[in-house]
């Protein structure tokens, strides 16, 4: 009901604005100039700009140094940005062969509503399977009135010294205007 009121006041205030023919009478408006009185006043981020930011605010910490096999802690401090709401967290690792859960952790915990304002802490249990930079992907879910809100942050976690080997896609050629260009064909199949 509330999601139809606005747009049939839209639709009145554009009929009533036509009403007019788009003739208006400069002698019979009165207007005076005049400068809004509008005072800033900066709120508890001191008058820092800040960023939109989701339903559920994620902080981690990575505990101990990632070793290939063994198991490293990643604390979790999450706190739902609309008040004490229970949350539920779902973890997730994209590539397999670069690291899994430990063998006691759960793909998906729930976390009651909190009665302080402080964050929730949990602790995630994965083990590396490689060296390099892995992603441990972190959903954040909470029910509203409007529906189911979420949000997600991949965690990087650096094993060893070894860096990402990038992969070449493609093939570089020169356009005709003497431009490097990378030629990706699509596969037939």
């Amino acid at each position: 009901m509330n999601r139809m009121i606005f747009p049939m006041l839209a639709l009145l205030a554009t009929a009533l604005s036509a009403c007019g023919n788009g003739s208006v009478d400069e002698s019979d408006a009165d207007v005076t100039p005049s400068t809004p009185a509008v005072n800033f006043k900066p709120g508890a981020q001191g008058g820092r700009t800040v960023k939109p930011q989701g339903p559920v605010s994620i902080a981690y910490k990575i505990i101990g140094t990632p070793i290939v096999g063994q198991p490293v802690g990643v604390d979790l401090q999450v706190q739902s940005t609309l008040g004490p709401q229970p949350i539920t967290l779902s973890y997730r690792v994209n590539d397999s062969t670069a690291m899994e859960f430990a063998a006691s952790q759960e793909a998906r915990v729930s976390i009651a509503a909190s009665d302080d304002d402080g964050p929730s802490v949990q602790q995630v249990q994965v083990v590396p399977l490689r060296e390099g930079r892995i992603f441990l992907n972190v959903s954040a879910t909470i029910e509203t009135e409007d529906g189911t809100m979420s949000t997600v942050t991949a965690i990087p976690i650096q094993v060893g010294a070894a860096l990402r080997e990038t992969t070449e896609n493609g093939e570089v050629m020169t356009d005709e205007n003497g431009e490097l260009v990378r030629s990706l064909p699509a596969n037939e199949n």
